[in-house]
């Protein structure tokens, strides 16, 4: 089970909001020398960027797990010689792939575009300002350690931080640094309680007379997730589980009609360690509709499009035991 700490996921969520916060007042330093430089179509497109930078850290949980599991480091790794560790390049790896402002987006650095080294000027810039380095020196350094640009993108990248440095020389970014923002964002709270319940190792893979399903790694620390065989090794769909007791499913459409829906969900069931779960199909689901009323589940409520299902486990009530002795 991945941990849940939820220190670390408020103290993540934190300094993303106010780094986006930072970004966007850099990006709005930039976008006016942009203007001054003829270029109203760029400082455009750039605030657009600014305003949905890092967006997947908040979007992409396995992501913004992975992030917050180094958290603590995050101090250290803002050091202009800092080397990033095995633990923490592999943490981060996931955000650089999915963004475009950083090198390591890209098989070969020197193929961002303007607007890539735009907006990475302003990731840099912002958290200079987060944590009080010097920008200059961090990308001079960095240069070596880890960017590796041609001449012509390190030239334009500097540019953009030196305009930056110069723009911001008189603004102490206390208004999105200062106390009066301090954002105090805990995520503790019943969702996150019962998420640290949530306790996965219950689950095993498990057989039936057909079938096999098979436990997968899922990216959602929120959810468990199987994928469904036949005992030939034919896969041929995946059931899963949300922590709020949502059941979701599917078996692909060439292995329709041959009860395998049914047979998948009982056994799903039964091994479920929770007393109660539910299902969403949408109306005129016939087929769906009747396996899950076979099974027991009851309809709880309607929408326009759909109907959701309950299904509670059988109290069991204890026996008493006669003892004749």
């Amino acid at each position: 089970m991945v941990e849940i700490n939820t220190e670390k996921l408020s103290k993540e969520m934190n300094d993303t909001l106010i780094h986006r916060a930072c970004v966007m007042r850099s990006g709005m330093y930039l976008a006016r020398y942009l203007i001054y430089k003829n270029r109203s179509v760029d400082a455009i497109r750039l605030l657009g960027r600014c305003s949905v930078h890092d967006i997947s850290k908040i979007q992409n949980t396995e992501e913004f797990m992975s992030l917050a599991s180094i958290v603590d480091e995050i101090d250290a790794m803002h050091d202009v010689e800092h080397i990033l560790s095995d633990k923490q390049a592999n943490a981060i790896s996931l955000h650089w792939k999915g963004n475009s402002h950083h090198p390591e987006y890209y098989d070969n650095p020197n193929d961002m575009s303007e607007l890539d080294l735009l907006e990475m000027a302003c990731d840099c810039h912002a958290r200079s300002r987060q944590y009080n380095t010097n920008l200059i020196e961090y990308i001079d350094t960095q240069q070596d350690l880890r960017f590796h640009f041609d001449n012509d993108h390190l030239k334009k990248l500097r540019s953009y931080c030196l305009a930056l440095v110069e723009l911001t020389k008189h603004d102490d970014y206390s208004s999105v640094l200062g106390d009066t923002f301090k954002i105090g964002f805990n995520l503790k709270d019943s969702t996150m309680e019962k998420l640290e319940n949530f306790d996965t190792e219950c689950y095993k893979d498990l057989k039936t007379d057909r079938l096999f399903l098979k436990r997968e790694k899922t990216p959602d620390f929120a959810s468990i997730g199987y994928a469904i065989y036949l005992r030939d090794g034919t896969e041929i769909g995946y059931i899963s589980v949300k922590f709020n007791n949502f059941i979701e499913y599917k078996i692909y459409e060439n292995f329709l009609g041959n009860g395998y829906t049914l047979e998948a969900l009982e056994a799903f069931i039964n091994m479920s360690v929770m007393d109660e779960v539910f299902v969403t199909v949408r109306k005129g689901n016939s087929c769906a509709v009747r396996d899950l009323e076979s099974l027991g589940f009851k309809p709880i409520e309607c929408t326009e499009n759909t109907i959701t299902y309950r299904y509670k486990k059988p109290y069991k009530k204890l026996e008493k035991i006669n003892d004749n002795n």
